[in-house]
């Protein structure tokens, strides 16, 4: 059981615990959500959308130059969500946030539009001579509050990849929520996906965009 309100968890994603940033416009957004009967209409319609499986012609591909998020790797973004590029400010706020030094922030691509609360966002860091599965590893050790971790080793858009599935607790919630990353190496530099859910809910109705990006993954020509 849900312990906030959909505008209560939209205010805490807002400084930054699951989406980082969040613009004074979004924060109006949330407040006109809580008061509008219509707006809770909308977000379960979301939901009920971003829950169904993903077709082609719902996504959009980022990552390749000329996009608005430039990285190591390409990939689909399902349909409503919305991607940003990481600014240097945010960046260092989000490094500082969660003592991350292996890799910096680089995108972020918001469910909120989709009616989900919760991101994925981008983790860069430039070449190296490390395996996925060792920058899996160095990412998830600056990880916090994490529990129940399986790892596996893959391979995506035919680069070898390492994904993990884990748990993650809070203080806001009376069980811990469901998060994944996966790593990959390419000649352009090394990239981190991260899946990040409010709750158990938010991560099953986020599932299929995850799965969209990871099928359409390619390393950035």
């Amino acid at each position: 059981m849900r312990k906030l309100t959909w505008a209560a968890a939209t205010a805490v994603l807002s400084v930054g615990m699951l989406t980082g940033c969040s613009s004074a416009d979004d924060k109006g957004s949330d407040a006109a959500g809580k008061a509008s009967p219509s707006a809770g209409a909308a977000k379960d319609a979301g939901k009920q959308d971003a829950g169904k499986a993903v077709g082609k012609k719902d996504a959009a591909r980022i990552g390749t130059a000329g996009t608005v998020c430039e990285l190591p790797v390409s990939f689909e973004v399902a349909k409503s969500w919305k991607p940003a590029a990481s600014s240097a400010e945010d960046a260092k706020m989000l490094a500082k946030l969660n003592d991350r030094t292996s890799v910096t922030a680089a995108c972020v691509v918001d469910a909120k539009p989709a009616g989900l609360l919760g991101n994925m966002r981008v983790w860069t860091a430039a070449r190296s001579d490390k395996s996925p599965r060792q920058v899996l590893d160095a990412f998830m050790a600056e990880e916090k509050r994490v529990s129940e971790q399986e790892f596996s080793e893959t391979k995506v858009g035919g680069l070898k990849a390492a994904e993990v599935a884990y748990k993650e607790s809070s203080p806001l919630l009376d069980e811990p929520s469901p998060q994944r990353a996966l790593a990959v190496t390419t000649p352009k530099g090394t990239a981190v996906l991260h899946l990040t859910a409010f709750d158990g809910e938010e991560y099953k109705d986020m599932l299929p965009a995850w799965e969209l990006a990871k099928k359409t993954l390619l390393a950035a020509g």
